[in-house]
């Protein structure tokens, strides 16, 4: 296989990850495109030829992928280019952190879920004590994990 066919392989590779993700399938492709590309900061434009996608779809996931922090814009003096590069400084215990703030949250909203069922009894009752208590152990667990990971890095 040639290069140019393991770089394209590789961008819709991540494009479908993302999507089984719960993403866009195009917000995948523009991070696998970043993450191959030869330059470190890449234009609007040639996210758009390369990926052959309208200016719009690309648009919005650039805004998304810069929500989530993994990319950043920048513009540079001079030019009316808007590029984009792979966060540099991604904090990646920060991310985490956000994402356990969310499963507390939605912890939260299945133990009132189940308080306002009726029968407490039944099978959605069950599947949301079901996952009320996995997302209460991963709230309890997750915290040490990120501990361990900054301790590692602090050590490097």
């Amino acid at each position: 296989m040639s290069h140019h066919n393991e770089r394209a392989k590789f961008i819709e590779e991540t494009g479908i990850l993302f999507e089984q993700m719960g993403l866009t399938r195009m917000s995948g492709r523009i991070l696998g495109y970043l993450m191959i590309s030869d330059k470190e900061e890449v234009s609007f434009d040639e996210i758009t030829t390369v990926l052959q996608a309208s200016k719009s779809s690309i648009s919005t996931n650039l805004k998304a992928l810069a929500q989530i922090e993994f990319i950043r814009p920048l513009t540079i003096p001079g030019d009316r280019k808007t590029y984009y590069m792979l966060s540099p400084d991604m904090d990646w215990t920060g991310l985490f952190e956000k994402r356990l703030h969310t499963l507390r949250q939605l912890s939260e909203l299945f133990e009132k879920g189940l308080e306002l069922r009726v029968n407490k009894q039944d099978k959605p009752s069950e599947w949301l004590r079901g996952a009320k208590e996995f997302y209460e152990w991963v709230g309890r667990e997750f915290p040490e994990m990120l501990r361990r990971w900054k301790e590692k890095n602090q050590k490097s």
